[in-house]
């Protein structure tokens, strides 16, 4: 995910039709390449796609 001044690397495995989908934050580029924490995706593919950030670096 690029975001200002880097890009997060994250990982999960995502369920087919699930509400919600949480991914682990596993580092990334510039001031976020030892990032750690937790992505939180709602509304997945439609519209209304919503994430929250929390990022621990």
């Amino acid at each position: 995910m690029e975001v200002e001044q880097g890009s997060l690397t994250m990982h999960s495995l995502w369920t087919k039709g699930a509400a919600s989908l949480d991914m682990a934050i596993t580092g990334g580029t510039g001031v976020y390449r030892n990032a750690r924490g937790i992505a939180r995706f709602w509304d997945i593919a439609t519209p209304d796609e919503r994430v929250r950030l929390e990022i621990l670096r």
